[in-house]
């Protein structure tokens, strides 16, 4: 028996790339491609439609076609939870232009949440690379408390980095509202680790101190830029103060 061999038409191909058009992409981004597999069930060949953003070829949909026009197989990467969704069940038409609205939009999500993803691993790996610094400088003496003198001194410190972080913000140029946000955020952690001077050992408080600098180096590098080193040594044991690799304190000192 003569195999059937089939493609979409046209009218089909415009109006896919007509659902690809918004969140800032046009259907150009995207590149439409068939391929055909035997099926001797029914002697003909299914259609398999795979829609690829060029730009990084691992984010893609696709689903099989069947002359009857029923669709099935549709995967998506990325999808609505996971980087890779699969779903088996027959659909028609009108939940395909859902399913690519909805695979478009997680795409553009993707992409935006991507950048911060890589951020939130390399804080991650310094947070890895503080706890194994600080078990290797600090001694076994460090497993005691803070007297109520030293306990001072540190919210002191700390109110001083909370001055200067709150002087280098009102002079940048950012949106007030979050600016009052970013500022409402570093008082409650800096409030935080006041308050954790009481009940943590060194070794346990000097670890969460370096988290809070890390993280606020991230999330306001210029302004750490701006206070320097110095600042942040300010805080820190003479057990690490000079062990601490570069990758875990501001660019530069603010005398440079």
């Amino acid at each position: 028996m003569k195999l059937l061999a089939i493609d979409i038409n046209q009218s089909f191909l415009m109006n896919l790339r007509e659902k690809l058009e918004g969140n800032g992409f046009t259907a150009d981004d995207f590149k439409i491609s068939t391929s055909s597999t035997f099926t001797s069930k029914k002697y003909v060949r299914e259609l398999t439609l795979k829609i690829t953003y060029i730009y990084q070829k691992n984010y893609y949909l696709s689903f099989e076609l069947n002359p009857d026009g029923d669709m099935k197989n549709l995967e998506m990467s990325p999808g609505k939870f996971l980087s890779h969704e699969k779903t088996s069940v027959t659909f028609n038409y009108g939940t395909l232009t859902k399913e690519i609205n909805t695979w478009v939009k997680n795409l553009r999500n993707e992409m935006g949440n991507s950048v911060v993803g890589r951020q939130i691993k390399d804080t991650q790996e310094k947070i890895e690379e503080i706890e194994k610094l600080i078990e290797e400088k600090f001694e076994e003496v460090s497993d005691s408390y803070f007297t109520k003198s030293e306990g001072q001194k540190l919210k002191d410190k700390l109110e001083e980095l909370e001055e200067k972080y709150s002087s280098v913000f009102d002079k940048t140029e950012e949106f007030e509202l979050e600016l009052k946000a970013e500022k409402k955020k570093l008082h409650e952690e800096i409030e935080l680790l006041k308050d954790q001077v009481q009940y943590l050992t060194k070794k346990k408080w000097v670890t969460a101190l370096m988290v809070k600098l890390v993280n606020w180096c991230a999330r306001n590098p210029q302004a750490a830029k701006q206070i320097g080193q110095s600042a942040v040594k300010n805080l820190l044991p003479k057990e690490i103060e000079d062990s601490l690799p570069a990758s875990l304190l501001p660019p530069t000192d603010e005398n440079n």
